[in-house]
């Protein structure tokens, strides 16, 4: 499986972003288990799109599925959000409007 990347500025941004706020690796890695998720013993059946968020140096994404035919379908949404001082601490305000339960700076996973 492979992220298929929808907005490739946006994505640069957020790159960049993560450089000089030395969160590189802490974003490549959350990048990384998007990528794999749910390989089902490497068949590559899942996929799954990266879209810009409307929240500061996120993504929204897409998980899909692959059927027996060879077409994808939705499987799942969530985002791949950015929190930090912006955000007070992930208590679902603006302007992430995601909940953290232990609140730290660099990306986390929600669905």
């Amino acid at each position: 499986m492979a992220l298929h990347i929808e907005n490739q500025a946006h994505f640069e941004e957020v790159l960049a972003f993560a450089d000089k706020v030395g969160l590189r690796r802490q974003l490549d890695e959350q990048l990384q288990f998007l990528a794999t998720y749910a390989e089902h013993n490497g068949r590559d059946r899942t996929r799954c799109r990266l879209f810009k968020d409307f929240a500061p140096a996120s993504f929204e994404f897409l998980m899909e599925i692959q059927n027996a035919q060879g077409e994808y379908r939705r499987w799942f949404v969530g985002g791949l959000i950015f929190h930090g001082s912006h955000d007070n601490g992930g208590d679902g305000g603006f302007p992430t409007l995601a909940v953290s339960l232990t609140p730290t700076t660099g990306w986390s996973i929600h669905t």
